[in-house]
């Protein structure tokens, strides 16, 4: 029964706020090198935060799976009008791949975040279209909790990027709730997905 709990306990495994400082600097350097290597197609993960090994310390929420030892995932929160989930890191594993998805699904009720590409492919595989609907906010929704950027309605735009046609050619159900969104001079096509307002505990 020890062992079991043992496992139970490394599985998943929070670190919040300063409280839990020891354990994000225990995890420390997997956490940094696993972000780098999924968001290596792009020059390794960047951002408020995200400057450097120390940095990510900072950072109010890390949610890891941890398999004897090793992370093989990860999902970082900022609180930002709630509890917004800004980076996910894999190692790819079929264990990785399987609890991220049991952490999207249950994370829908308890945080949100803003979805494209791999990271929004992803959770329309993963959660069926019914039960993830409720939880898809509109771009007037998000320009609301957003007033600092320019938030534009993928319906309203003619000439749309590529990755929003990729995207929205997979998944037309997207049409009415897809924005576009100025990211370092690029527009990226966005969907906000989950529950904002509720807070870090």
């Amino acid at each position: 029964m020890l062992t079991l709990k043992g496992y139970i306990a490394e599985r998943f495994v929070n670190a919040i706020g300063t409280r839990d400082l020891e354990t994000k600097k225990k995890y420390q350097k997997q956490v940094w090198d696993l972000l780098q290597y999924s968001y290596k197609a792009i020059g390794g993960i960047k951002g408020n935060g995200f400057e450097s090994p120390d940095a990510i310390l900072n950072l109010p929420m890390w949610k890891m799976v941890v398999n004897q030892g090793k992370v093989e995932a990860v999902v970082i929160y900022k609180d930002k009008g709630g509890r917004k989930s800004v980076a996910i890191g894999c190692t790819g594993s079929d264990y990785a791949k399987k609890h991220v998805a049991n952490i999207m699904k249950a994370e829908l009720s308890r945080s949100y975040g803003e979805k494209s590409k791999a990271a929004l492919g992803s959770m329309m595989k993963t959660v069926p279209w019914d039960a993830l609907e409720p939880f898809v906010q509109t771009p007037d929704t998000v320009a609301k909790m957003n007033k600092r950027d320019v938030i534009t309605p993928v319906a309203k735009v003619k000439d749309l990027p590529d990755d929003a046609k990729m995207t929205l050619t997979k998944y037309p159900q997207l049409k009415d709730y897809g924005y576009l969104r100025d990211i370092g001079g690029n527009m990226v096509f966005k969907v906000m997905i989950g529950t904002p307002g509720k807070g870090i505990r």
